[in-house]
């Protein structure tokens, strides 16, 4: 019994350690400020890991090999600026969500005005970055786009919510004629004469896009599932 404790011990010793808590990614031309910007980011005690790259060219590699918790986004680069960086991060397909803080050297407000409304979560000033203002920042970016996907879920689902009950309001109203216009369409597209070939082939679109009706009345949930219809 003794051996087998000890046995367990020694595993439990060896196990690796636990990935860190935040992934995230400094976008900025100068080795000086990102170099000072991770120091910072150590003393926040966040458990950190930070990613660097010093072009929006690098940003492209870098959003395609790692999926982030937070990126900051020197305004001034050297090619583009910030705001054509955050663009590039929205555009993505998986760090496309991900909370934005805009840091750069100038304390001009248009720039963070600018910022905040193209979808940063907040914005910083170098000269007044230490690790308290660079902790609350971040947790504050990552709190407000967790917030911002909840009240995307919330609306979506309220939207889900009435559709169904306009759905199914108009379903017993709809689908019988829904089924006449099915049945014309088929008997039309076979007394038509094989010469117009290509008005059979509309006809049995228009009879395809009844069909899905008929499928969204009997489950609204079908197109939000982006089910493709089957014939």
């Amino acid at each position: 019994m003794k051996q087998n404790i000890q046995e367990i011990e020694t595993v439990t010793v060896k196990a690796p350690c636990p990935e860190p808590g935040i992934k995230a990614l400094i976008l900025d031309d100068s080795v000086f400020d990102r170099r000072r910007i991770r120091r910072l980011s150590d003393d926040t005690a966040l458990g950190i890991t930070l990613d660097e790259t010093a072009s929006i060219e690098g940003l492209h590699e870098a959003l395609d090999q790692e999926r982030f918790d937070v990126i900051l986004i020197d305004f001034n680069l050297p090619q583009g600026d910030g705001i054509e960086a955050l663009q590039v991060i929205r555009n993505h397909d998986v760090n496309g969500s991900c909370p934005t803080i805009m840091v750069t050297g100038d304390d001009k407000s248009d720039v963070a005005v600018k910022s905040l409304k193209m979808g940063c979560e907040d914005y910083l000033t170098k000269d007044e970055m230490t690790p308290e203002t660079l902790k609350s920042s971040i947790m504050g970016a990552i709190n407000s786009a967790a917030k911002n996907a909840g009240i995307d879920a919330l609306v979506q689902s309220e939207i889900e919510q009435v559709t169904s009950v306009i759905m199914a309001k108009y379903t017993n109203a709809l689908q019988p004629k829904l089924a006449r216009v099915i049945r014309d369409m088929r008997s039309l597209r076979s007394a038509l004469p094989d010469k117009e070939a290509n008005v059979p082939g509309e006809l049995e679109n228009i009879e395809r896009q009844c069909i899905k009706l008929w499928s969204l009345l009997l489950d609204p949930h079908t197109v939000s599932r982006r089910q493709e219809f089957r014939h």
